[in-house]
C-alpha cells in the first residue's frame, strides 16, 4: 500500500503552519510502516486530482486566497469528481470558503451550496468546538468570513463534512493539536486504502498530554474570570 498526498499551495496558504499536518501524518505513516508520496504543488503547477488519496490546503491572506481560487476554478469538475470518488480533503482556515458558491462578490468553486460574505469585524479567537465524531476540537480562528446556507456542518455551527471532505476555519495545525481527531482521520484514510490493514499502536501520548493540559487551562481560565 502507498498513500499519495497533495500538499496544495504550501507556499502561499500556510499562514499558521498548517503544513505541519503533513509532518504529523508522515510520522504516523512511518510508525505504521506505510509507504507514501507527497507532492508539494502551487499556482504554477498542473494538478491531477485523481492521483491523490489526500489533498491538504491551509489558510492564507485574502490576496493569496483569491489567487488560489482563480487557479482552482479550472479544476472545478476534477475536484468535484475527486470528492465524490472518496478522495480525502483536509481544508483549514479561510481556504474552506473557496469551496462554496460565492466568495464575497466572486464566483467560487460551487462544490457546496453555501455563500460567504465579509464580516464587519475580524473573527480572531481561540475555540473549542463540540462535534459528533470525537472529543471537542480546539484551535484558533482568524478570518473575516460569514458562511450562509451550509448544510454539511462538521461542527455545531461551522465547518464542512461531506463524504471524506473535512473543512474547518480552525487553524492549528489541526491534527497535532487534536489527537483523537488525528487518530480518527488517520484510521479512516488508511482503511479507505486498505480495509484489512492491521494497525500498530498509534502513539499520541504527547499530543494527548498537551491537549488535556490546554483543556484544563481553559476551564481554569474561564472559572477564574468568572470569580473576578
Amino acid at each position: 500500500m502507498k498513500i499519495n498526498v497533495l500538499c496544495l499551495y504550501y507556499d502561499i496558504m500556510n499562514l499558521y503552519g498548517d503544513t505541519g499536518n503533513i509532518k504529523v501524518l508522515t510520522y504516523h505513516f512511518d510508525e505504521q510502516n506505510i509507504k507514501y508520496n507527497i507532492d508539494y504543488l502551487s499556482i504554477d503547477d498542473t494538478i491531477d486530482f485523481s492521483k491523490y488519496d489526500l489533498v491538504l490546503i491551509g489558510s492564507g491572506n485574502e490576496n493569496n486566497r483569491f489567487i488560489c481560487l482563480n487557479h482552482l476554478l479550472k479544476y472545478k469538475k476534477d475536484i468535484k469528481d475527486a470528492i465524490n470518488n472518496g478522495t480525502f480533503f483536509l481544508v483549514t482556515g479561510n481556504a474552506i470558503s473557496m469551496f462554496g458558491e460565492k466568495l464575497y462578490d466572486k464566483d467560487a468553486l460551487g462544490i457546496f451550496k453555501f455563500k460567504v460574505e465579509e464580516a464587519k469585524e475580524r473573527i480572531s479567537k481561540e475555540v473549542i468546538l463540540e462535534n459528533k465524531i470525537v472529543s471537542p476540537i480546539y484551535g484558533f480562528f482568524n478570518h473575516q468570513d460569514i458562511m450562509y446556507g451550509n448544510d454539511n456542518l462538521l461542527f455545531k455551527d461551522e465547518g464542512i463534512l461531506y463524504k471524506n471532505f473535512y473543512g474547518t476555519f480552525t487553524l492549528g495545525p489541526l491534527l497535532s493539536r487534536n489527537p483523537e481527531f488525528l487518530e480518527y482521520f488517520l484510521k479512516k484514510l488508511i482503511k479507505h486504502k486498505d480495509k484489512n490493514f492491521k494497525f500498530k499502536k498509534i502513539n499520541t501520548d504527547l499530543n494527548v498530554k498537551a491537549y488535556n493540559q490546554f483543556i484544563e487551562f481553559k476551564k481554569t481560565k474561564v472559572f477564574n474570570s468568572h470569580k473576578k
